[in-house]
């Protein structure tokens, strides 16, 4: 092969690997860059294949030129300081989703077959269905997680935001002071756990009698309308896992991390309240059947729990104050 023909396929390999509208300039930018190497290279000799091919190993493959000229050499989806944090929560959330979705699959599999008697071929259909359901659980967590650290990359939010200042480093905490990995991954966990049992599982929540020596359960939430507002619970674990996500990351209570995660709070706060206002959120067959079990005094059993959503809603409103007001309490105590 010539020297010139080596040359234009080189030149070629590597241009054809960048935009459209950089080509033109790039070729004859590294055919000049090509042409004064072997210049210096042979002196006052002719330039000879095994010249060229020492300089083009000099300059590296055609894609490692390439990346060198191209505009996004520096873009990717996801890379430091970034890519360390996100393999340790992909970590944490697999295992969440995972042991959540096995869990809640087996205790869907128990309670449909129940006192039921089924061919050998609608178990293995049940197993296969609640295997494919957790590894549909685990590509969204993955989706998720993904998306959220691709969304740090692209808008450079800083996860330490020192700039070669020093004295700006974050003073190392005492133990009281600090959040623990254990905390920030529990959190996450229960967050997740809500989403599975709401959303993939709701039946799970049911009132269980005896009528004529069998086993009978309702559920308490009507699964259709649920699942019809899936986009409420999903939201309301977003914000769930970014507020335990920010803390993981902050380490120690401050009061960045306080407003993080009053706003996190009321943001979630109102995702549940929206859903737990679905109409026809419970199941209509709920009143009978506590009723039918339940004697004339004691029918307040059955309208607390078709009063599920108010309930639910107070329940979490403490929950929500109790979380903030701890970390405010923290944070005014320790971050001076």
């Amino acid at each position: 092969m010539s020297v010139q023909e080596l040359k234009e396929r080189y030149v070629y390999a590597v241009s054809r690997l960048l935009p459209h509208k950089m080509r033109g300039d790039i070729s004859r930018e590294l055919d000049t860059l090509i042409e004064d190497m072997l210049e210096e290279r042979c002196q006052d000799r002719p330039a000879e294949e095994k010249d060229l091919r020492i300089i083009l190993a000099e300059l590296g493959s055609p894609s490692e030129m390439a990346n060198h000229y191209s505009p996004d050499k520096d873009k990717c989806l996801i890379g430091p300081p970034y890519f360390g944090a996100y393999k340790a929560m992909m970590r944490i959330v697999f295992w969440a989703v995972a042991g959540g979705m096995l869990i809640a699959g087996g205790i869907t599999m128990v309670m449909d077959n129940w006192q039921v008697t089924k061919a050998g071929y609608e178990y293995f259909l049940d197993i296969a269905g609640w295997l494919g359901s957790t590894f549909m659980g685990l590509m969204l967590a993955f989706a998720f997680v993904t998306l959220l650290f691709a969304f740090f990359q692209r808008k450079g939010i800083n996860m330490e935001d020192i700039s070669g200042n020093w004295d700006a480093l974050p003073p190392v905490p005492v133990k009281q002071e600090r959040i623990s990995k254990g905390e920030a991954i529990a959190g996450i966990c229960l967050s997740v756990a809500f989403l599975i049992i709401f959303l993939v599982v709701p039946q799970i929540i049911c009132v269980i009698y005896k009528d004529g020596g069998q086993h009978i359960y309702v559920p308490i939430l009507n699964t259709q309308a649920v699942r019809s507002k899936w986009f409420l619970l999903v939201g309301m674990v977003i914000f769930g896992v970014g507020r335990d996500l920010y803390g993981y990351f902050e380490g120690r209570y401050t009061k960045r991390l306080a407003v993080v995660t009053g706003a996190a709070d009321l943001l979630s706060f109102l995702c549940l309240f929206l859903f737990l206002k679905t109409p026809g959120l419970v199941n209509p067959q709920v009143l009978p059947a506590v009723n039918s079990v339940f004697k004339a005094d004691e029918r307040w059993i059955g309208e607390f729990i078709s009063g599920f959503p108010d309930v639910f809603i107070w329940v979490m409103i403490v929950i929500l104050l109790l979380d903030f007001g701890t970390t405010l309490y923290k944070a005014l105590k320790y971050d001076k």
